[in-house]
C-alpha cells in the first residue's frame, strides 16, 4: 500500500516497529514523504497529542530519515491513543411497533392477520452512532425483554465485540430459550451491532461479511394470501395479475387456509392467469402431514410450482425428508428455526432443498453467517425469509449480498429474495429510506451500515408500552 492510500485510513498497523519502518521509508520519493506529511497533519488535527508530549526529534531532525521516523512514532502514539479509547454502548432502547389491519386483514393457514407488530431496536454509543435492528414476534414482549434483560448486560460493551455479546445473551438461557422469543430479540439487537460496525468503519455491512457476490437482489412478491370479505378465487387472481404488471418474475401463494381441492382450484386458476413464463411459488405454513403434502406435491408438479414452503411443522424432520425425496418440487424450509444449532438437524439430514433462515428469529447477523457456512459445506442453497420493516429488509438484503452461490459455477442462477407486499402500515415508515423493485430487481444498499435511518418520530408514534 503506497503512503498516499495509507493516509485515508490512517496509520493502523503500523505499531511497535517504527524503526525498522523508517529505515524501509528513507529510500521512498520526496512526493511519497510529502503523502506522509499531509497524512500527519490530518492527524493532529483530528487528534490532537496531550501538551506534555515533546517530539523534540522530528524539530531537530538533520535527515529524511531520522524525521520520517519521528514521524512514525508519532503516528504510531496517536492511533495507540485512538485504540485505546473504545466505543462504547450507552443505551439500548427498543420500540413494539403495532397497527390493526381492519379492513385489510388477511389469512394465512394458521390464523387471520389482524394487527401487524414488529420490534424495533436502536442501540446508542458515546461515539454518537446509532445502529438499528428488528426483531419478528410478539413485539411489546420481545422490547420488554430486550430492554430489562439485555440492555443491562450491554451497556458499556464495545459494540465490535458482537460475538462475545451474543455469547453472553444466549449461553445463560440455553437452557430454556433454543429458540423462539429470545433468539428473536437477539436478533434484533445483533442487526444493530453490525449496522454500528458498519458506520463506525464507513463499510456497508456486506464487506464485514466479506464482500458483496452481487449488488442487487432479485425479488419475488411475497403475497396472495386469503383476503377478508371477499370471494378468495376472484381476488387472488387479480392481486396476481397486480404483480406481473409490476414486473415481478415470480409470486408466492398461500395455501391452507381451504381445503386442498379448493386451493388446488385456485393455484390452478392463477397459473392460467399469469401464463407459464412466471415463477410460482407455495407456501403452506405447517398446514399439512406428510402424505398430505406428497399428494399435494404431485398435483402442483403439473402446473409447473416451483417450490413449496413448510408444508409441514417444523419438528418432523421425517416427514421433511420423506416429502423432498418424493417430489421434483424443491422443498423450502427454516423461518421457524434458529441458531447454527438448529439448523444442524436440517442441514446434516438433508430435509430441504433450499433454506430459509430469517435474520430476525435466527440470532441475527452473526448467526445467519454461521448458518450459511454450515449449508454450503452441505452444498445446500440458502434464500432469506423477510417479514418485517425496511429495518428488517436492509439486514436481509445485506445477509443476502454476502450469500455464497451454492453450489457454485461460471454462470450461477441468481437466488431469490423475498419481498412481501402484504398490507404492512408499519413497513415503509419506519425508516427515512424506501425499497423499490423495478423489474423484480431490488438495489443492495452501499452506503455505511445497513443503509438506513429509523424514523424515530415514526417509531414513538407507533409504538406500544406495558
Amino acid at each position: 500500500m503506497s503512503l498516499s492510500k495509507s493516509a485515508t485510513v490512517g496509520f493502523r498497523g503500523i505499531e511497535a516497529r517504527t524503526v525498522e519502518a523508517a529505515d524501509a521509508l528513507s529510500t521512498f520519493s520526496y512526493e511519497c514523504e510529502e503523502s506522509v506529511k499531509v497524512a500527519m497533519h490530518s492527524c493532529e488535527e483530528k487528534w490532537p497529542l496531550p501538551s506534555n508530549c515533546q517530539l523534540e526529534s522530528a524539530t531537530a531532525a538533520r535527515s529524511d530519515r531520522d524525521y520520517l521516523r519521528a514521524i512514525l512514532v508519532r503516528a504510531s502514539s496517536i492511533m495507540r491513543e485512538k485504540e485505546n479509547q473504545q466505543v462504547k454502548i450507552t443505551e439500548v432502547k427498543a420500540y413494539a411497533l403495532q397497527q390493526p389491519l381492519e379492513s385489510s386483514s388477511f389469512a394465512f393457514s394458521q390464523t387471520w392477520v389482524n394487527t401487524r407488530q414488529t420490534t424495533i431496536v436502536v442501540v446508542a454509543t458515546d461515539e454518537g452512532i446509532e445502529g438499528c435492528g428488528e426483531a419478528f414476534g410478539p413485539a411489546k414482549t420481545i422490547a420488554r425483554l430486550i430492554e430489562t434483560a439485555f440492555a443491562p448486560l450491554m451497556v458499556g460493551q464495545d459494540p465490535f465485540n458482537t460475538e462475545p455479546i451474543w455469547d453472553s445473551i444466549y449461553r445463560p438461557h440455553r437452557h430454556n430459550s433454543q429458540k423462539g422469543i429470545l433468539c428473536e430479540a437477539l436478533s434484533a439487537v445483533d442487526i444493530a451491532l453490525w449496522d454500528i460496525k458498519g458506520k463506525a468503519t464507513g463499510q456497508p455491512v456486506y464487506n464485514l461479511l466479506g464482500g458483496a457476490f452481487r449488488n442487487r437482489a432479485h425479488a419475488y412478491a411475497t403475497g396472495l394470501y386469503r383476503p377478508q370479505g371477499a370471494d378468495p378465487k376472484v381476488a387472488l387472481i387479480e392481486e396476481a395479475l397486480g404483480y406481473k404488471k409490476d414486473g415481478f418474475f415470480a409470486m408466492k401463494y398461500k395455501m391452507g387456509t381451504v381445503s386442498m381441492e379448493k386451493d388446488l382450484d385456485i393455484l390452478g386458476a392463477i397459473r392460467d392467469a399469469i401464463g407459464w413464463d412466471l415463477t410460482l411459488l407455495v407456501d403452506a405454513n405447517c398446514a399439512y402431514d406428510a402424505s398430505d403434502a406428497m399428494w399435494l406435491s404431485q398435483q402442483m408438479e403439473e402446473m409447473n410450482v416451483y417450490w413449496f414452503e413448510e408444508p409441514l411443522p417444523p419438528e418432523d424432520l421425517d416427514g421433511y425428508a420423506e416429502l423432498k425425496n418424493s417430489t421434483t418440487i424443491k422443498i423450502v424450509a427454516g423461518e421457524c428455526e434458529a441458531t447454527r444449532f438448529g439448523f444442524r438437524e436440517l442441514i446434516g439430514r438433508r430435509c430441504v432443498d433450499i433454506l430459509q433462515p430469517d435474520v430476525c428469529i435466527c440470532g441475527g447477523i452473526t448467526e445467519f453467517q454461521k448458518i450459511v457456512a454450515m449449508a454450503s459445506a452441505a452444498n445446500t442453497a440458502v434464500i432469506p425469509h423477510v417479514w418485517g420493516t425496511n429495518v428488517a429488509i436492509a439486514a436481509a438484503l445485506h445477509c443476502y449480498a454476502a450469500i455464497p452461490n451454492i453450489p457454485g459455477k461460471i454462470n450461477p442462477p441468481e437466488p431469490f429474495f423475498e419481498f412481501d407486499r402484504s398490507p404492512n402500515p408499519l413497513r415503509e415508515g419506519a425508516t427515512h429510506e424506501k425499497f423499490v423493485a423495478k423489474e423484480s430487481y431490488i438495489e443492495i444498499p452501499n452506503t455505511p451500515g445497513l443503509g438506513v435511518t429509523v424514523n424515530k418520530e415514526f417509531l414513538e408514534a407507533n409504538s406500544r408500552q406495558g
